[in-house]
């Protein structure tokens, strides 16, 4: 989830900074040492904004630094070397520059943001949080700090606080897309998948590129069994991403969804050819491979998967299947028992079923 840029808040000269030349023709200029202190500390903000600008963040902090001396409460001045120092990481620095912005402008919504960019890029979460908070207290229409409060409540997962958040983002500017999509995932993950899709499809509008709202878009259809739509998103990404072994994957459980083993053992494949290590490409291959009746291979993809991931529940399930299919009955029946140990109660059930001897496993309470 990408945050906004860091804020340069606006405080350039007017055009036309420099005094009318004086009367001598030959002199056509002020020297800036003669210049006022105000004026001198424009001219030095204003060469500190391009030098940032342009990328060149040493040159801005010696003009910011040039500013202040020149304007000790220059709050804009502060606010701005404290962006620069976010920019090269200095954050103790950047935030001493934010904390004498608000001393000089304690109500300015801006500098809250800045300091808050600072405390979240030094793992200060809480404080964060706190900040594009007053943030939001003084300008409720902005809707950065709106946006960058529900990724930090996202992340840690208050989504109901996080909806809200990015319902502030989406009113107060209707044009972002990040902002619909991350709104959308937050559905996703509160269930509301109904709610997500057309979130997904706005994002989409204002960005056709955010490659992520096609997966996650197709995600949700899944979800409201719209599987014909998802099919269709998963295509279109991956057409265009190629790399990404999760995508695969994912549109391999729907091609199984919809009964097409056959191509969900062909995204497996493409899965595990990025990444050997993915267990859970393992697994769903065998869960196809079981369809397929390929019991044998389905219990090899079973076996790789729990070697890559001994409390891999599912994959105890699935190696259960094909082994009783193959009538390796007592390796079917610790199969079963083992996924039930490992929280799938319905192990027991295959397990009593198929008239397995012993008690039952102990299936470990919800957390």
């Amino acid at each position: 989830m990408p945050r906004t840029t860091t804020l340069l808040t606006g405080w350039l000269a007017a055009a036309g900074l420099l005094a009318a030349a004086p009367a001598r023709a030959q002199v056509d200029t002020v020297r800036a040492s003669t210049l006022p202190g105000p004026q001198l500390a424009e001219k030095a903000y204003n060469a500190g904004l391009a030098s940032y600008q342009a990328q060149n963040y040493p040159a801005a902090l010696a003009s910011f630094g040039q500013a202040l001396a020149a304007k000790p409460d220059f709050a804009p001045a502060y606010a701005n070397r404290g962006a620069t120092r976010l920019a090269l990481q200095d954050y103790p620095a950047a935030e001493a520059d934010y904390d004498q912005a608000l001393k000089l402008e304690p109500t300015s919504y801006a500098h809250y943001f800045g300091r808050g960019q600072v405390r979240e890029a030094a793992g200060r979460a809480p404080e964060a949080e706190a900040d594009y908070g007053e943030a939001l207290k003084a300008n409720p229409a902005y809707a950065p700090a709106w946006y960058n409060r529900g990724v930090l409540r996202f992340e840690k997962g208050a989504y109901e606080a996080a909806l809200t958040d990015f319902d502030g983002a989406v009113k107060a500017d209707p044009t972002q897309a990040y902002a619909y999509h991350d709104r959308a995932s937050t559905n996703l993950r509160l269930g509301h998948y109904a709610a997500a899709v057309p979130d997904y499809t706005q994002a989409l509008a204002l960005q056709p590129t955010l490659l992520p709202a096609l997966l996650n878009r197709a995600a949700a259809e899944r979800r409201t069994g719209q599987l014909p739509e998802a099919l269709r998103d998963y295509d279109a990404y991956l057409t265009q991403k190629t790399d990404n072994p999760l995508a695969f994957t994912n549109r391999g459980n729907a091609r199984f969804e919809n009964k097409d083993y056959a191509g969900a053992v062909a995204d497996c494949d493409r899965a595990l050819a990025l990444d050997p290590k993915y267990a859970y490409a393992w697994n769903n291959r065998a869960a196809a491979e079981l369809k397929q009746e390929q019991y044998a291979k389905a219990v090899a993809d079973a076996t790789e998967a729990l070697r890559l991931n001994p409390q891999y529940a599912e994959a105890y399930l699935n190696r259960g299947h094909a082994r009783e299919m193959l009538r390796q009955a007592d390796e079917a029946c610790q199969d079963w028992r083992h996924a039930a140990a490992l929280g799938r109660p319905e192990g027991n059930g295959y397990a009593a079923a198929a008239g397995c001897a012993g008690e039952a496993a102990e299936v470990p309470a919800v957390k």
